[in-house]
């Protein structure tokens, strides 16, 4: 009797764990706030995010380029991005227009998400730098 207690109380244990591990997806995301984040998913290596509380500066090229926002902050893991520079040759967006980015989950210094501009959205994958 005292052996299937232990299974049970372990069974018990250990489905709680489990459900609270699937349900809890984003950690504490304010370590998002003073960031610099790696992109793992793209086509120029040298590509970072740099955000500094309300600010927020994407460099590209080996940093010839630049994407400059302003950060308005809805939640700890989510933020509205109204781009107001931008010295990236053809690119699609223009100053003025606003990018939402949803952070969904941070795990092993990996930090994923959602993109959206003008109703199109987009994974976006970074790794934290510091």
């Amino acid at each position: 009797m005292k052996l299937l207690k232990s299974i049970l109380t372990l069974s018990t244990l250990f489905i709680t764990i489990i459900s609270y591990s699937q349900t809890e997806k984003v950690q504490d995301c304010k370590i998002l706030n003073h960031s610099k984040l790696k992109y793992v998913e793209n086509d120029d290596k040298t590509a970072f995010v740099v955000i500094k509380n309300n600010k927020h500066i994407e460099y590209l090229r080996n940093e010839k380029y630049y994407i400059k926002s302003d950060l308005v902050w809805i939640n700890e893991c989510e933020y509205n991005a109204t781009m107001t520079e931008i010295t990236l040759p053809n690119f699609p967006f223009k100053a003025g227009e606003v990018m939402n980015v949803k952070f969904e989950k941070i795990e092993n210094g990996i930090v994923t998400g959602i993109g959206t501009v003008r109703g199109n959205s987009f994974p976006v994958k970074f790794e934290l730098i510091n």
